[in-house]
């Protein structure tokens, strides 16, 4: 489809920044070998040195059958605002963040464009924390509890995982807290504030006494937003703040021969949502909000604690792994022209398996496992009143309970050659029971249940071609159900579950190299295909509700790319790129429109990242640019309402696409780390997002109701903080 692509000065600007720096970064030179030799100072890089646990079992870095990312401290947290999950999550190839800046519905993260039709939450991509699953039985992700600001490593796992992982058809995200300090005491107390109202406070202490270890977090954000009332004229008053309270705490024991990890966090946000825009009222004004999203005073109160429990060592001659915990969560959420008040309580359990054996120059570890995973939600909705609750139009409750059995195999040959198989079985049962008056409903009672199971193979080969050389290949599948949300918003507005939603089923396969070039330079290459039935797409009705239906058959195919360098002994630097072609293969949606050959909507096609930093003697310096392509916004690919194939001329000639425009941001960092001054450790830093006031919309929400696709990022933003710091 042609497409007619308007682009302002900034944003070709923006590009050019992004290019003079990536020209930079490739033209920088390596320092020499030699030079290596006589600065002990100056980091290599060795792939088979790291080692992950994503895959279940401990794998080197450079061994993986599977395309992995590993961040560390320094990638996550330095120079940072610890606002959002996309600070810490940058630069990861086949990740994309939608940053939409608005709490109450948060950022929408996708992997290989998996999870792009989450209006909240995350989607189609299992989340672990400290051990302990953050995606329950139906499939849903919260991340609200999750300490940003206290993270010490990130691991990505792309493409299916159906092996250790069920429900997950993206890839998984593996978060580690910080390791606790070494003294008996160290405490730190950040403070960050800037431009929208931005501050936040944190205190964190952690130590370690005897073979125990523990850290401590307590958090306050207060967010205004740059979000403004627009009812007919700007008055400049903000709409879209939030105010969180965040506790996080845990406990490492030696227990049993092993290792006992308990974890605790509690949180408390109330935020508002100032809503996404047509077109025309973006172009106006990108920084009002929806007209009706005042009305209604939309928004969300949370509240939620969990407590969870890990425990890893030998048991029998095998190596075990054990995980528990239970949330519970309650929150309102005022919508357009309705009320969500819904109760949860959920919980699981996690046992794994193993065993090494060696023979020769041959190893074997197998894993076997199962979990258990429950869900119980009790939802209440009621009409809008100004925010308020009114009149009620939904009471039932629903629960979900999945269970998993897995088992996998991975064989060492001679060092060179690695290859993983597994399997995985899920069932998942869905039951409603419809608390409605029956005298109220024409339909009476819509009490009802779903299963749902699928089994899961998956195999994977790395051949290590040449020293400091990896190829790898896999095969996987990949299987996900709607979440309760998703079978329980109808498009008539009824209770009970959908009975003509189904999971979403898919196979990928993949192609890859890693390597590292003088101990220098790492990189990663990967391509693959991934073809999908019943993909769950996302609408919007006149009620402003989102309900979902099933594509056909949709295909991925993509790219994925991620250089990391150290040009000189005090410079450092990285490119990404993403490429993601989603298509519909075979889709006639519910009014008879075939959307064939068109785009899925919510996902950026392609996406380039780079950063260059510098340091000098505890100071650094951070140079980073991101493009990010235009996005479509809706099964049509048009802004043309009842439009199938390519769009109509509008009456000036131009194309009337439904995309988003391309645009590139570029931000500076600036920072020491770990200045002394007595005995206080200062770390001051400073930071300016979106240094060339880009105007862009930084997501979009999919097949919405009256063109309101778009969702606005804010301008050029400074933020100022430190950390003091002192150990006892």
């Amino acid at each position: 489809m042609n497409r007619i692509a308007v682009r302002n000065p900034r944003t070709r600007l923006g590009s050019l920044a992004l290019a003079l720096l990536l020209g930079a970064l490739l033209m920088l030179p390596a320092a020499p070998a030699a030079a290596q030799a006589d600065t002990d100072t100056v980091p290599t890089f060795n792939l088979d040195s790291l080692v992950v646990s994503v895959l279940g079992t401990p794998v080197r870095f450079g061994r993986s059958p599977y395309p992995i990312s590993v961040l560390g401290e320094s990638d996550l947290r330095i120079g940072k605002t610890g606002m959002f999950l996309e600070e810490a999550l940058q630069s990861l190839p086949g990740v994309q963040v939608q940053n939409r800046f608005n709490y109450a519905v948060g950022e929408r993260i996708s992997i290989r464009g998996f999870g792009s039709r989450a209006q909240f939450g995350v989607r189609g991509i299992q989340v672990v924390i400290d051990g302990i699953p953050a995606t329950l039985a139906d499939g849903q992700s919260t991340l609200d509890h999750l300490d940003i600001a206290s993270l010490g490593r990130v691991e990505a796992l792309r493409g299916p995982a159906s092996a250790m992982y069920g429900n997950a058809s993206g890839g998984v995200l593996r978060f580690e807290t910080e390791m606790p300090a070494g003294t008996p005491v160290r405490e730190e107390f950040t403070t960050v504030g800037g431009s929208d109202g931005l501050l936040r406070l944190q205190s964190l202490t952690s130590g370690t006494v005897g073979d125990a270890s523990y850290l401590i977090s307590l958090d306050r954000l207060e967010y205004d937003g740059f979000r403004k009332f627009a009812n007919g004229a700007n008055t400049g008053d903000a709409f879209g703040a939030a105010r969180r309270r965040h506790a996080n705490a845990r406990l490492v024991q030696p227990m049993g021969g092993g290792q006992l990890g308990i974890t605790m966090n509690y949180f408390d946000l109330d935020s508002e949502n100032p809503g996404s825009l047509t077109r025309a009222q973006f172009n106006a004004d990108p920084t009002q909000i929806a007209p009706t999203y005042n009305t209604f005073k939309t928004g969300k109160d949370v509240n939620q604690g969990q407590l969870g429990l890990t425990w890893g060592g030998p048991v029998a001659g095998l190596t075990a792994e054990a995980a528990v915990y239970g949330v519970t969560r309650d929150f309102s959420n005022p919508l357009p022209n309705d009320v969500v008040d819904l109760d949860r309580r959920a919980g699981g359990g996690r046992l794994t398996l193993g065993r090494s054996t060696t023979s020769g120059s041959t190893g074997i570890d197998l894993l076997a496992g199962v979990e258990y995973d429950l869900q119980d939600d009790d939802r209440r909705e009621y009409t809008n009143s100004g925010g308020l609750p009114n009149t009620l139009t939904q009471n039932q409750t629903e629960s979900v309970k999945s269970t998993g059995a897995f088992f996998q195999a991975s064989l060492s040959l001679m060092d060179r050659v690695s290859i993983v198989a597994g399997a995985r079985y899920d069932h998942a049962t869905f039951k409603v029971t419809d608390l409605f008056p029956v005298t109220a409903r024409v339909d009476e009672n819509d009490s009802g249940s779903r299963d749902m199971d699928k089994f899961s193979p998956t195999i994977g080969v790395h051949v290590a071609a040449a020293p400091g050389i990896g190829l790898y290949a896999n095969y996987a599948t990949s299987f996900e159900t709607p979440t309760t949300v998703e079978l329980g918003n109808r498009a008539n507005a009824s209770g009970g579950f959908n009975p003509d939603l189904d999971p979403m089923t898919g196979e990928t396969l993949e192609a890859g190299a890693r390597g590292t070039l003088l101990d220098r330079v790492s990189y990663e290459v990967s391509l693959f295909r991934t073809n999908l039935e019943n993909e769950l797409i996302a609408y919007e009705n006149v009620n402003v509700l989102t309900y979902y239906q099933n594509a056909g058959k949709t295909r991925r195919t993509g790219a994925e790319a991620i250089v990391r360098a150290r040009l000189l002994d005090f410079v450092t630097g990285q490119v990404s790129y993403s490429r993601t072609n989603a298509e519909f293969v075979e889709y006639v949606d519910l009014k008879g429109l075939d959307f064939s050959g068109n785009k899925v909507p919510g996902l950026s096609p392609q996406q380039l990242q780079g950063s260059l930093r510098f340091t000098r003697a505890g100071w650094y310096l951070d140079l980073g640019a991101e493009y990010t392509d235009e996005v479509p916004v809706n099964d049509r690919n048009c802004l043309v309402a009842l439009v199938a194939g390519a769009c109509p001329a509008s009456a000036g000639g131009a194309r009337q696409d439904g995309f988003t425009r391309a645009y590139t941001l570029v931000g500076v960092r600036v920072g020491g780390t770990g200045v002394q001054l007595g005995r206080f450790e200062i770390t001051p830093f400073a930071g300016l997002q979106n240094l060339m006031d880009e105007r862009y919309m930084s997501s979009v929400t999919v097949n919405a109701f009256g063109g309101r696709f778009y969702e606005p990022g804010p301008g050029r933003t400074l933020y100022v903080g430190g950390t003091l710091a002192v150990s006892r």
